[in-house]
């Protein structure tokens, strides 16, 4: 288990919930360079931050990575709320897929969820979108 692969695991479940919903958000993670889209595109900003990276048992540690999960969701503030609502509403079926009886655990990471916060929605003035931010606490382990 890795690092790599532990993002890999949640970015998917992310990306593949939303693509499914609405083909047309653009995604964006915090491991890459980006250009802020223009005013009239949806897109999702997705940060990892890792807080621990082993349990220490009895004799040698073993692999145990926890951190959090947050995706900022900007919508046009045009398309209203509505269109922000729709694609949190993806973005928390991802998140959580990963938790499912039947997921394919393909990074061999064992990737799990706990309590997902959000969307909060923020409307800025001067901002030409609305935002909406969620947040999770991740595990995962070898």
């Amino acid at each position: 288990m890795t690092l790599a692969n532990v993002r890999a695991a949640f970015e998917r479940a992310i990306n593949d919930s939303v693509k499914a919903v609405n083909p047309t958000v653009k995604m964006f993670y915090d491991n890459t360079t980006y250009t802020i889209p223009g005013k009239n595109i949806k897109y999702i900003k997705m940060s990892m931050n890792f807080g621990q990276a082993t349990l220490q048992n009895q004799g040698a540690s073993s692999d145990f990575y926890s951190g959090s999960i947050q995706c900022n969701i900007y919508v046009p503030k045009s398309n209203g709320t509505s269109v922000l609502a729709g694609i949190s509403e993806s973005v928390i079926d991802g998140i959580t897929s990963v938790n499912a009886a039947d997921y394919v655990d393909t990074y061999s990471c064992k990737p799990r969820v706990r309590d997902v916060s959000g969307p909060g929605v923020f409307d800025t003035e001067d901002e030409s979108h609305f935002v909406g931010v969620i947040f999770c606490e991740f595990s995962a382990n070898a």
